[in-house]
This record gives structure tokens, sequence and C-alpha cells, in this order.
């Protein structure tokens, strides 16, 4: 195994005594365990609400409204934790950045190409196992930004709370 090969395991994994598998490591940035306060593992494949609590929508596009956006929704983390990690929607292409502390708290950005124009997108909370619903979560919130003349500017926003539930128990 070339020795860069190596360091790359290493970083994800941890030191050799870590019981945690590599994949596993890079997203769960506390180490395996299921001590009070455990920040469950934040890759794989999540189901998302949006504006579930608050809606907050100053656009004049009937095409922009907290039903028409079917990409936010199923979706996949991946990467590394802490300063590594994206998230794709369903099967875009379409990656949004973030990293996450050592508490849970994780937020992503990224953009979105929407019919009316390109959308700036800010999701972020914290990662915590729900103990009533025996389901790992993200709780929080989230800001949408629609630049429909192409200037740069945002034209109009849309914010509210944001939940996530990891698939696959």
């Amino acid at each position: 195994m070339s020795p860069l090969l190596t360091l790359l395991l290493l970083a994800c994994a941890g030191p050799s005594d870590d019981s945690a598998t590599a994949s596993a490591a890079c997203g769960d940035i506390d180490g395996a365990g299921t001590d009070t306060g455990d920040v469950p593992n934040v890759l794989g494949n999540w189901t998302s609400t949006f504006a579930q609590n608050d809606y907050d929508d100053d656009c004049s596009t009937p095409n922009l409204d907290e039903t028409s956006e079917s990409w936010i929704g199923s979706f996949e983390l991946d990467g590394r934790a802490p300063d590594a990690l994206y998230l794709t929607f369903g099967r875009t292409e379409e990656r949004y950045w973030g990293a996450m502390d050592k508490n849970g708290g994780i937020t992503l950005s990224g953009q979105h190409v929407h019919s009316e124009g390109t959308l700036y997108a800010q999701f972020g909370g914290l990662v915590y196992h729900d103990q009533y619903q025996d389901r790992d979560t993200i709780d929080g919130s989230a800001f949408l930004g629609l630049d429909t003349d192409g200037d740069g500017n945002i034209d109009c926003r849309a914010k509210g709370t944001w939940k996530a539930y990891k698939s696959g128990l």
C-alpha cells in the first residue's frame, strides 16, 4: 500500500485502536459510542421537510413556494466530517458543501438552478438521536434566496424550519 493511501485512510479512520470503520469515522465526529450526547454518524441517506413551522416568501414568483421545490426532500450526505461534507438532493449533481462541529452542529450551502433563476440555499441544524422516535435527526433552519434576473443579488427569499431523518434504520 502506498504511503499516501495509508495516510488518507488513517486521516479518516483515526488511530489504530478506534473500532469504527473508516466510513463511519469520517461521518461520526465524536467516534463510535452510545454515551449521553453522542453525535450520530451523519453520512448516509436522509429524508427532509422544509418550512414546516415558518415560511416567509416575499417573491411574486408563482413557481417558488414551499410545495414547488421537489428537489428538497431525500438527500445523501457524503464526504468527511468535520470540514469536507457535502449533500446532494435526489439524483442531481449539485453539491451543497458544509461542515459540522464536535457537538453535532452542521451547516451546508450551495446553489440550485431553478426555472425562475439561481437559488442560493443554506441548511443547518443539530445532528442528534431522537430517543422518542428512535431516529437520527437533523433539526434546524434553512434559507433560500432567489436571484431572478441574474445580477448576483437575491431578489426574493424563503426561510423556515428544516428537519431531516436518517433513512434505513
